[in-house]
């Protein structure tokens, strides 16, 4: 990676107190680039995720705030800038996934979904974007789901909300293709980290464990640390003509 990549960068990361945003602002660091810790509830795993990278001379600090909320978005951004002037990338990841079949929905539980998986992005955006423009290397990098692209089980809210946010990328993409900010998506596939579905008919699961049951576990699984990888390289120089795309991560599986 050039020095342009690395230089003294701000990066935040939603949702990055654990699991795949904690792979992430890791990898960030460990290149340099000093990053907010945004977690919502669990500080206590975004507290050991700062541990991990100041133990290893990287440069971070926490703010906790729910993205659904506009002015807790704002106060987090604030507080960013006050630390360190400047904010170069947005990674827009966190998000909710109530496991439940259509007749389940209730309104208040959509308006919740949409608030958090659609609201929060387009929030995030709107708050990061006077800051990314002033930045020479300006990044949006949304962490979305094959379910966007391809129907599963006892997932349809979710899925509506990833489909969204595949053509928010697209839109986004083409309103800063002047400002040279570069707006990506990732379409990533059953990942090894578990979570609490939300419907109380279903216990723990992984992500691979709610898809299609042809395939092996152990073949559909990816790692926190292969998002990390294609998050950095799309916030990379070398990645700079890459813009408006949604790149799946899923080792085959909407193949299936």
């Amino acid at each position: 990676m050039s020095m342009t990549t690395t230089e003294r960068r701000v990066a935040l990361v939603t949702g990055s107190g654990k699991g795949v945003g904690a792979g992430i602002v890791k990898r960030f660091c460990s290149e340099g680039i000093r990053c907010c810790i945004n977690c919502n509830a669990n500080r206590t795993m975004a507290e050991k995720t700062l541990q991990e990278i100041e133990a290893a001379g990287g440069e971070a600090f926490i703010y906790q705030a729910d993205v659904s909320k506009p002015e807790q978005m704002q106060a987090m951004v604030d507080a960013i800038i006050e630390k360190w002037g400047r904010l170069d990338i947005l990674v827009n990841n966190a998000a909710m996934q109530p496991m439940k079949f259509v007749d389940q929905y209730d309104v208040d539980t959509l308006q919740w979904l949409w608030e958090i998986n659609i609201g929060g992005y387009v929030r995030a955006v709107q708050t990061c974007l006077p800051h990314l423009r002033k930045s020479p290397q300006g990044r949006v990098v949304n962490i979305s789901s094959i379910h966007g692209k391809r129907p599963t089980n006892f997932d349809a809210g979710y899925a509506m909300t990833k489909g969204a946010i595949r053509m928010f990328t697209r839109e986004l993409a083409l309103e800063l293709l002047k400002d040279g900010i570069t707006v990506n998506a990732i379409d990533l596939g059953g990942c090894k980290i578990e979570f609490k579905t939300g419907n109380p008919e279903m216990h723990f699961l992984t992500p691979v464990e709610c898809t299609n049951p042809r395939m092996p576990l152990r073949f559909l699984q990816v790692e926190p640390k292969d998002v990390a990888d294609l998050v950095w390289f799309l916030c990379s120089d070398e990645a700079g003509n890459i813009n408006g795309d949604g790149i799946r991560l899923d080792r085959g599986a909407v193949l299936i």
